[in-house]
């Protein structure tokens, strides 16, 4: 049984957070109410969320995967178990975040982007805008 832990990040923003989330292909559930999370063996946890992306739509081996909003520090806090951190899901989803909160304040100022993703798992982003 992997444990959870709580991943320090900014994500200040709900809707890009929800778009970041699917840009990697997952459909993440949003609840009223915070939910339990469900481990690898479809254990309740006691760790709960508002948002959660089913461990079924990351691997047959992961646990959910959830956002729980901090109402002081105004922000989600990522829970992801010890199994799919080791395996960079964490990162995958900071980066996603970051890519589209640099895409959207891009795009409100007019800039054209291209985004090039490298096998080594960077990004490149080109913005220019024709003034």
């Amino acid at each position: 049984m992997s444990a959870y832990k709580t991943i320090n990040c900014s994500f200040k923003d709900k809707s890009t957070l929800l778009q970041s989330l699917k840009d990697l292909g997952y459909h993440p559930m949003e609840y009223k109410e915070k939910q339990k999370l469900t481990g690898y063996l479809n254990d309740l946890r006691n760790e709960v969320a508002e948002i959660i992306v089913p461990k079924v739509q990351i691997s047959r081996s992961s646990n959910d995967l959830g956002f729980t909003y901090d109402i002081s520090a105004k922000e989600y806090i990522m829970i992801c178990s010890d199994f799919d951190i080791h395996h960079g899901l964490a990162d995958k989803v900071r980066q996603s975040y970051a890519l589209t909160a640099i895409k959207t304040a891009l795009k409100k100022n007019k800039f054209n982007i291209t985004v090039e993703e490298k096998n080594n798992k960077s990004i490149t982003l080109t913005a220019n805008k024709i003034i």
